[in-house]
Order: structure tokens, then sequence, then C-alpha cells
């Protein structure tokens, strides 16, 4: 039996060589540190697209032609492609050329920079930018009229942080036809002052007052857009990720870029259905005429809850116990009704579409998990593992559900290090016990369910996989030193990576082409200068990449990048 294996492995090896004389390697990377499943090696090489070879520089003798680029890497790291299961790509590029200001900017840089914009600007034209961090303003400060009088003569909107509210000056609520006789809608808050009149700041569904009537981005500002923030994406690493809010204002923008080869990275778009959202119901009916090879358009993304910081907005198993807490029953808002929820999942699973939650509070992240077990009951076991995204906080007695229903733990991981939004803002709503397990991702791998990332960005200033991964294993801020958040939830660099490449190609049903470096697999990968096992792991969100292949063509090289900024 073993002589029949060996003789069966000869074979195979001498048919490699006859087809690699017939049809050298494209590329061939030399003297390098490659990650495999199975260990390091030296060298690959590359033909079509496809990995056909790894190992010492003699595995590639064979696959060198004429042609052949044969790359020296003088030591450098060769990696799989990095995935990104949650970035908002579009957002991310067009508030790049908005009136945006410095993550956890002052007031007073705030009004500098909206000043500065107004001046730049026509009078009426729209100013819009962000994002302003609730934790910087003494209470009583964030009004329309501070707007107001850096900008009297434009309607502003500024996102916050989280893109779950936004701040309005007085123009723009006088053209929403808002006052303080408008209702807040169901789902939304509008907050007000003493008095009951507006202040400007508008929460969860109660922004869509204001942004309903605001211009959208034309189509040649939307590819601007999607270009730089890809491009961005390229040169740390990302080969493939989720856009994890498709509407009507990007699906055609991304199919374009897609088909025309211009946008690189293998993409998941999710779009948005909300119960009541003909705009959802419409893209999804017509999906397919948007997909492209590289571009998939079988996700569904579903808004669950808000975020647990000022706004209190997360969904909650228990009230908030914040020092700002005015209202001490307060648990949040769950934006579906269970029962609404667990027929449009059971239909959207019976469909074969995936489904990401957007559930951030442990009452949401239940809801979620109850409405994919309701789907598993009606439709069987063939669906998707759709993935319960954020995560920020969830009981401890649904994390072994999410495994044994076959699901997926998304998390965010940019910020689970001590920054404004977490260990100021949301200590503040939920308080020191819970902030002990804020974002669980310990507990999830523990269980067995299959785990992965999202940036997030643009909610988070970076889109660096790198800083993730580095803060994954730290929680502390890059680079290390200081407090940490939720210690115990601490994990190993060999999971990270492994989050960041086999688990999320898993999840986007692309593992058996991309995720690893071993023959057969499409060349999905990445050079970077430094191995990032060999240096302290609080150097790991320094690292480099000096090139992005993804199907063997060169898509970033640092040696001549792309421009990489607005300006």
């Amino acid at each position: 039996m073993l002589k029949t294996i060996a003789g069966s492995v000869l074979a195979l090896s001498v048919i490699g060589s006859a087809a690699a004389e017939e049809a050298p390697a494209d590329t061939i990377l030399l003297n390098g540190e490659v990650r495999t499943p199975a260990g390091w090696v030296q060298a690959l090489a590359i033909r079509n697209g496809v990995i056909v070879a790894v190992g010492d520089a003699k595995a590639t003798d064979a696959f060198r032609g004429p042609n052949s680029v044969v790359v020296d890497l003088k030591g450098a790291a060769v990696l799989p492609g990095l995935h990104d299961m949650h970035v908002h790509s579009h957002f991310a590029g067009l508030e790049q050329f908005s009136c945006s200001f410095g993550y956890g900017a002052k007031p007073a840089a705030i009004a500098a920079r909206v000043k500065e914009c107004a001046k730049a600007a026509k009078p009426g034209d729209w100013i819009t930018g962000g994002n302003w961090v609730g934790a910087v303003f003494k209470k009583g400060e964030q009004t329309r009229a501070f707007l107001d009088k850096v900008a009297p003569n434009n309607p502003v909107v500024l996102s916050d942080e989280s893109h779950h509210s936004i701040w309005a000056n007085s123009k723009a609520l006088e053209l929403a036809g808002v006052t303080r006789d408008t209702k807040d809608p169901e789902g939304g808050i509008i907050d007000r002052d003493a008095k009951g009149n507006p202040t400007g700041v508008f929460r969860e569904l109660a922004t869509d007052l204001i942004e309903k009537i605001m211009p959208p981005p034309t189509e040649e500002m939307n590819r601007k857009a999607l270009m730089l923030s890809t491009a961005q994406m390229l040169s740390y690493g990302i080969t493939s990720y989720t856009e994890a809010t498709v509407r009507d204002s990007n699906m055609k923008t991304l199919s374009d870029l897609s088909g025309e080869g211009l946008l690189k990275q293998r993409v998941r778009g999710c779009i948005v259905w909300a119960p009541g959202d003909a705009m959802g119901e419409r893209l999804i009916e017509t999906r397919a005429m948007y997909a492209k090879p590289r571009f998939k358009t079988d996700c569904v993304k579903l808004f669950m809850d808000g975020v647990p910081l000022e706004s209190h907005t997360a969904a909650m198993l228990e009230p908030y116990k914040g020092v700002s807490n005015t209202d001490p029953t307060n648990k949040g808002i769950l934006l579906i009704p269970q029962p609404t929820l667990d027929a449009a999942v059971a239909k959207f699973d019976r469909m074969g579409l995936h489904v990401k939650f957007h559930a951030v509070g442990d009452g949401a992240v239940r809801s979620a998990i109850s409405a994919a077990e309701y789907a598993r009951k009606v439709n069987g076991w063939a669906g998707s593992a759709h993935d319960v995204g954020h995560t920020t906080f969830a009981d401890l007695t649904d994390i072994p559900r999410v495994r044994d229903l076959h699901l997926t733990w998304e998390f965010s991981p940019y910020i689970w290090y001590p920054t404004p939004i977490t260990d100021i803002d949301m200590r503040r709503a939920v308080g020191d016990e819970l902030m002990k397990r804020v974002i669980p991702i310990k507990d999830a791998l523990d269980s067995g369910a299959n785990v992965v990332a999202g940036s997030d960005w643009s909610v988070v200033p970076s889109v660096n996989p790198w800083l993730a991964i580095e803060t994954m294993v730290t929680r502390q801020a890059p680079g290390g030193g200081g407090t940490m958040i939720a210690p115990d939830e601490r994990v190993s660099l060999d999971d990270a990576f492994r989050i960041f490449t086999e688990n999320s190609a898993s999840l986007m049903g692309t593992r058996d082409i991309v995720g690893a470096i071993e023959p057969g697999m499409r060349a999905d990968i990445i050079v970077t200068e430094k191995n990032p096992w060999k240096v302290p792991v609080t150097e790991v969100h320094a690292t480099k990449v000096r090139m992005t292949f993804i199907d063997g063509e060169k898509v970033y090289d640092a040696a001549n990048p792309p421009k990489l900024t607005a300006n």
C-alpha cells in the first residue's frame, strides 16, 4: 500500500514538472518566510493566478521559464491575504472628501473645522462630515446653536463615531421641517433641551428625518470614494471584505467597479433590509443583476439595535447603569420585533441568502440567535452560517448556542482597547461589571464556533487589520502599556491571524480557493517587510505590507503606491 502511495506521489510530481515545462509560472517568490498550513517554507510559484508550488527554492525550479517574474524577497514574509468581514468602504471613502476632523476631536477643534468648511462652501451648500465622540462634550454643550455660530448660512450634519447618531444645525432642521412638535419616530430619539426643543442631535431611526432630504453624492464621487478606500485596504493587505451596508446609493457603484476590474478585492455585499423597506426588498429581488465574479450579492443586513454609548440605544438584557442614565428601566431599543425578525430570517435563509445581524447589546444578540434558531427549525440545516455582527456584549448562556446552531461570531476588535468610545462612553453607559467581558472573543473561540472580525471602518478611524490583530492579543492600546480592556478575552497571535484568514474565508464561502497558502489555492497573498511572528506582539500594529496579490495579480506595490489620500 505504501509503495502504491509513494508511486502515485512520484507520478504526480513528474506530471507537475511536465506541465510546468509546457506552461511556466508567471511569478516566483524566493528567499522569503512563507506561512503555510504545514509550517514555514521559503518559496512559492504562481501560474494563472493559482499557487502551483510551495517549498524551498528547488520546489519552484521546475516552474521557472524565460518569462517568469522572479522576486527575491530577501527574508520578507509571505502570508495569506487578510479578510475584513464588516466594513463600510463607501462611507469610508466619502468621509475623506467631507468636512471631517480628528477622532475624539475636542469641541474647539470641531468648531474650527466646521467654520473652515463653511468658509469654503457656497451659502446653502450642505456641509457633512464627522466623526464626533460624545465623551468630549460638557452637559448641554452639544447643541444646534453651537453649529449655528460657525456655519449660519449652511445646513450642517455631522455623524458621531458610531454612525448611529447625527448632529445638525438649525438650518438643517428648518429644511427638514423638524420642530419641537416633531415626535420621536419609532426606533429613534430626538434629543431635546429642558424646554422640549430639539437640540440638533438625532439618534438611530430619527436620523432619517434629516438624512432623507440631504442631496446624495454624485456617481462620480461614489466611484472616487470607493476607489480610494479600497486602495487603502489593499495597502494593508486586505484582499477580501464584506460591504456591510449596501443600499440603492452604492449597489451599482460596487457592481460596476468590480465588473470593470477596478475594484480588486473579493467582496460580499450585504443589502440593508428593514420591515416595510420597499427599496431593500427591490434590491434583494434584483440582486443577481448586480453580481460579478468578485462581487457577491447574497447577503442581507439587519439592524437589530443601536449602540451602548451615551444614546443608550443598544438592546440590553438588563437596564443601563450609567451615571447619565435618566431612565432606570431603559434597556435600549430592539429595532425589529421578534415575530417579524423570525419570519424574515427564515425567509432569507430559505432563499439561500446569508444574514448579517448588527447586534451590539446582549439583548439584540440573543434576539438574533433566536431568529436563526427559528430558521433552522423551519428550514433545516442547509442554510448559511449567518453571522452575529459586532457582539459587544453577549450573555454567557448564549455563547454555546452560536456553535450549536452553526452560526458565526463576528467581533469588532479595533475598539477593544482603551479609547473614548470604550473606556469612557461605553463604560459610563453599562458600568464596570459588564465591561469585564466586553467583546467576548475568547469565550466564543473556546466554544468551538467559527469566529471572524470586522473593522466597522469608518465607524472606527482606521481599517488597519494589523492594529486589530495586535490588540486581540494584548487588549491594550497599540504599542502596549497602560490598562487592558477585558484581559480575560485575550487570544493568541495564531488565533488572531486565523480569524482574519481561514475563518473569514470559510464565512465568505471561499475557503476552497483562498485563506491559506498551498498548491491549488488562488494566489491571494501579501508580502510584509517583517514576519509578525518574529517581532514583539506590541509591534504587530506597525506591520508594513510591501506587496498585495489577488489571483496572482500584483494589486498593491509599496515601491510604486497609488494615491492613498483624498487631497
